[in-house]
């Protein structure tokens, strides 16, 4: 009998490239969708959809019904202040309510998908591990706080009974994703738009290793440890560098100062009392990015055999797909002489 796996977000960014891989090993997927949302790309054999939402209880109890395991990935992925009350409320709430009715059903497997922003950081840059302390807390960055508090609850249903493993995504790059198109760096920077770049760094990964990863972690994770599904630590200065190198140009060379970018983002706090800040520069995002999280992912090397390639490949991926469906102006590239 092929394993039913259970698969909230699916069409999400993780999602999108997790359920072909999960396919073709065999899974036989049931997949929490929207209402409305048709979902095209999972109108395939093996795949049952089934609406609602993470907040609907009665519906997920029902969906769990002869799951053998549950691969949650829906969240709320947000830098902007006003989502704060709604990131706890899906990231943390709907988290709680999957591993409680998860628990009940008897699933054999639960894969909690997390992320580095869950870990913590350092001024410096250098490595760290999932034995890092929490430390983002007195930035008050909802999307770090929601995702933390997300696997207290997983690791609290552990310790009722629930086989639960929780994976530590980096920031990724890779096809799939719209949060990575409209607004983006990586669209601003098509337009060479970026005209400096910030302090601090982060790890990045490819999203196809991180969905590999993520089957890894399902089949021979450790009930109750998790795993940094990592890439390349890289400054900022060099994840531009990197992008503009997929893209055939040159980079800004000015790197603002970190007490600059302090200033900056008391600046944006403010303004955003008066009207929202868009991505890639809201106030959370310019007060984490002098910081460095740079992460090792030796654990889940050695325990899981996972294994990242070239963060270039992704960013690649990324825009060849931003390209074909024409999330990039094409018109506006040939006018700026970059196609």
């Amino acid at each position: 009998m092929p394993t039913r796996v259970f698969l909230t977000g699916a069409t999400g960014f993780v999602g999108t490239n997790l359920c072909p891989m999960l396919l073709d090993r065999g899974y036989e997927l049931r997949c929490l969708i929207r209402p409305g949302k048709k979902a095209p790309e999972l109108n395939r054999p093996g795949v049952e959809k089934v609406e609602g939402t993470i907040e609907d209880t009665g519906i997920l109890r029902e969906a769990m019904r002869g799951i053998d395991q549950v691969i949650h990935l829906a969240a709320v992925v947000s830098f902007r202040k006003q989502d704060r009350a709604r990131s706890f409320e899906i990231n943390v709430g709907g988290t709680e309510r999957m591993t409680k009715l998860a628990r009940e059903a008897g699933v054999t497997r639960f894969l909690h998908t997390s992320s580095i922003a869950a870990v913590g950081y350092s001024s410096k840059p250098i490595e760290l591990d999932e034995t890092t302390p929490f430390n983002l807390g007195p930035l008050r960055i909802g999307y770090c706080d929601s995702k933390q508090a997300a696997e207290l609850v997983v690791l609290e249903e552990v310790k009722r009974g629930l086989d639960a493993v929780i994976v530590n995504p980096a920031s990724m790059f890779g096809p799939g994703d719209r949060r990575k198109a409209k607004g983006s760096l990586l669209e601003k920077a098509a337009y060479g738009r970026v005209k400096f770049c910030l302090p601090g760094g982060s790890a990045f990964a490819d999203v196809r290793d991180v969905a590999a990863g993520c089957i890894a972690a399902l089949e021979r994770g450790r009930t109750g440890e998790r795993y940094i599904l990592g890439g390349q630590n890289v400054t900022n200065r060099q994840l531009i560098q990197k992008i503009y190198s997929v893209l055939g140009r040159t980079p800004p060379r000015f790197t603002m100062p970190a007490f600059l970018l302090k200033g900056l983002a008391i600046g944006a706090t403010v303004w955003e009392i008066f009207r929202p800040l868009a991505p890639p520069l809201t106030a959370e995002i310019l007060r984490l990015a002098p910081r460095y999280t740079w992460f090792t992912s030796r654990k889940a090397e050695e325990e899981l055999g996972y294994a990242a390639y070239p963060i270039e490949m992704g960013i690649k991926a990324a825009y060849d797909w931003m390209l074909d469906l024409d999330l990039i102006d094409h018109k506006k590239m040939q006018a700026l002489g970059r196609t």
